[in-house]
């Protein structure tokens, strides 16, 4: 007993995640665990889920369109083969058919009409960001009270920043093999060669996920590491979930025989859920975490709690 009153006041002194106790960790591991049911991360998963079956293919769209304006379009199919064994088949199959199609259409040229067509696809992507920006505001809980016009801007350009970033993945992807097999490093050459864009794509999957928690909710900005913690965390509960539902689909479940033609939606619909629950879980860590102390955890000069700017900043559970 004594151990963990001890505990409790250096928590609330953290000033980063690391420097809270075992106990401490343990009291978020409760939180986030009793968060999934209090904020409805399942209900709240599905529609960010659907949104996000509606954005993909703008967003596919979107991220050819302008990776073609500055590179061969064709490396996307390659960058997409790197990931296959992490995604379920109907996903794989059905985002591989959609990419084969839009780049046997040609590279785009700078002009007006692809310049039109870019935003119309932006705009019709930012659905599935916009739903997962509600989805935060909710685990983070906040209010967004601005107009509905900057709130569809806003969400705009974080799809933009989210499709810039994918584009450095895949020019990356490109680049570090290429490299690797330039100088001939022998044997760790070819197996870093096979590593190497599973490891970039799985950063860059953990850079996304960490600037959409810094950006998203509408709230001041939190600092790196009180975000860090939960963005590693989603991207290893989606590659696990995202290869355990690759098993599951290929060896045990027959989505096409249970729901005919619909067996394909249905399996990239489920894999967006799972996707999303893995996002929203590491929002929740990162809430209980800003939660557990009463040091400033947004950016700037540091302020007294209450105007911080921010619901789990300005509050100590």
């Amino acid at each position: 007993m004594t151990d963990t009153t001890a505990q409790q006041p250096n928590d609330h002194q953290a000033s980063r995640p690391s420097s809270m106790s075992l106990s401490g960790w343990k009291d978020v591991a409760v939180r986030v665990f009793q968060g999934i049911g209090n904020d409805h991360l399942s209900i709240i998963s599905a529609g960010v889920a659907f949104f996000g079956f509606l954005a993909i293919f703008p967003a596919i769209a979107a991220l050819i369109a302008i990776y073609g304006l500055i590179a061969d379009p064709s490396h996307v199919v390659s960058s997409l083969e790197a990931v296959q064994p992490l995604l379920p088949p109907d996903v794989y199959q059905m985002i591989s058919d959609q990419v084969g199609a839009l780049v046997s259409a040609g590279r785009s040229t700078l002009g007006v009409t692809t310049l039109v067509s870019i935003i119309f696809a932006l705009w019709s992507a930012r659905a599935g960001v916009t739903a997962l920006i509600e989805g935060l505001n909710i685990v983070y809980n906040e209010r967004d009270d601005r107009n509905i016009l900057v709130q569809y801007l806003f969400s705009l350009g974080l799809t933009l920043v989210v499709i810039v970033m994918a584009i450095v993945a895949l020019l990356t992807v490109v680049a570090v093999p290429a490299t690797l097999r330039f100088f001939e490093f022998g044997v760790a050459g070819r197996v870093l060669t096979q590593v190497a864009p599973l490891l970039i794509l799985g950063m860059a999957v953990t850079l996304v996920i960490g600037a959409i928690y810094r950006y998203g909710p509408h709230r001041s900005t939190a600092r790196k590491r009180w975000v860090t913690y939960g963005a590693v965390t989603a991207t290893f509960i989606w590659l696990l979930m995202s290869v355990g539902l690759s098993i599951y689909i290929s060896r045990f479940a027959d989505f096409n025989q249970t729901y005919g033609s619909l067996g394909a939606i249905v399996g990239v619909l489920f894999w967006f859920y799972a996707s999303a629950f893995a996002v929203l879980i590491g929002a929740e860590i990162n809430a209980n975490l800003e939660l557990k102390t009463r040091c400033d955890t947004t950016t700037g000069p540091a302020r007294p709690m209450g105007e911080r700017g921010a619901y789990v900043a300005d509050n100590v559970a």
